[in-house]
């Protein structure tokens, strides 16, 4: 029903790469790996999905170097009399895959029901996606995922377009697939357009974002990106602001997940799988918040929702202020500032650090310089008590409820 198809790079961390082919993508027989270099991972074929891409793309095309320099460095790794050492931004070639990725996917394996694609860094619950695409129509021409504004269209009036943010992954129906791959053809049968690929190479260019490209042609066809924030999540996990945004709402995906997080999760997902109900926000709130405690030193959860607290002199006056503000359910003090946040986001371990613009005439001392982060647990608590999720919110699609 759902083909998978995972968009790497081989520049990327190794640590990126093991943590999603040892969770997220482990269990996957009939994977589709495309990267900018052929290779093998984990008993999956890699594929370098630029190889087939015509001397356009490499001609005046400075972004193309570092494609060159990758094979270059991959044929010095297996020659030990090689010391050559290259600058590499594996990054600059990303955005020219998404054209070709989903070429290639089609031809590989054709009419499937659903493409759902994904990055090395992207955790997908698949339950859940396997249960929110099994209500949908494949025979329609969907395209689903986390909407950014994109373009603007000048036969609308300069109206704006969406296109799906490739790293909480997106998804493309059969229909969608073969609208957005056909071509015109003459009275002859010889085509009369150039294949996807080639077609937007001028736009690819001059866009940083290969996948703001791809929303950019799918629009061209007439199809439209369905919204399905907040099920397709941008945040990454440790810093998801939970709330009323993030909450008995299902979970599909999430981006920029750290490694070590990323086996994690998947295990405690895995230990908790329950038939009849999806994994919703409300559950997934307890996996880094249930025993992280009431506050950490050299500590940053802000800032999501935040507001300025009230002058005061310490982290305790900080919590204690915290603590008599209805809206405040997390609070940061930091160089001397309280901050209050209206949201329960985790947040991540921070060096003390005073930025160069807070120096000026004072003088700070390392304890100053600390990040100090708390919570109003016991507001929370309250907070969670009131919420319990009786009705799993399936969002419609939006492009007013966006990211």
């Amino acid at each position: 029903m759902v083909q998978p198809v995972l968009k790497m790079g081989h520049t990327e961390s190794p640590d990126k790469i093991e943590a999603q082919m040892g969770s997220v993508s482990a269990c996957i027989e009939d994977l589709l790996i495309f990267s900018d270099l052929d290779d093998t991972l984990r008993g999956h074929q890699v594929i370098d999905v630029l190889a087939d891409m015509p001397a356009a793309y490499h001609f005046e095309n400075e972004d193309f170097v570092n494609y060159t320099r990758i094979r270059h460095q991959w044929q010095q790794a297996h020659d030990p009399r090689s010391n050559d050492t290259w600058t590499l931004d594996g990054w600059a070639l990303d955005k020219y895959k998404f054209l070709p990725m989903v070429e290639r996917a089609w031809r590989m394996r054709p009419n499937k029901m659903w493409y759902f694609f994904y990055e090395t860094d992207t955790y997908v619950v698949w339950d859940n996606v396997f249960r929110f695409l099994a209500n949908l129509n494949h025979r329609m021409p969907l395209y689903i995922g986390s909407a950014s504004p994109g373009m603007l269209d000048s036969n609308k009036k300069n109206s704006v377009t969406f296109f799906a943010n490739g790293g909480p992954g997106f998804v493309l129906s059969r229909a969608a697939m073969e609208k957005l791959l056909h071509r015109q053809s003459g009275v002859d049968g010889d085509y009369t357009e150039a294949p996807l690929s080639r077609r937007w190479l001028e736009l690819l260019r001059n866009d940083p974002c290969g996948d703001s490209v791809l929303g950019w042609a799918l629009h061209n066809v007439g199809i439209d990106l369905s919204g399905y924030w907040p099920l397709f999540n941008p945040h990454p996990l440790h810093n998801i602001p939970f709330g009323s945004d993030y909450w008995c709402q299902p979970v599909l995906t999430m981006h920029k997940t750290k490694p070590d997080d990323m086996g994690k999760l998947w295990r405690w997902e895995h230990s908790r799988r329950v038939l009849d109900r999806p994994l919703l926000y409300e559950d997934l709130h307890d996996f880094h918040h249930r025993n992280r405690g009431h506050f950490l030193q050299d500590w940053d959860n802000c800032c999501w929702g935040d507001y300025q607290g009230p002058n005061v002199t310490s982290f305790a006056k900080c919590a204690e202020a915290c603590s008599e503000n209805e809206e405040c359910f997390q609070y940061q003090y930091h160089l001397g500032k309280c901050t209050f946040m209206r949201f329960m986001r985790y947040g991540e371990a921070r060096d003390p650090q005073i930025p160069s613009e807070s120096y000026d005439d004072h003088e700070w001392t390392h304890e100053q310089s600390r990040f100090m982060s708390g919570w109003a647990q016991r507001r929370i608590d309250a907070w969670i008590e009131e919420r319990k999720c009786r009705n799993v919110q399936w969002v419609r699609p939006s492009l007013e409820r966006i990211f």
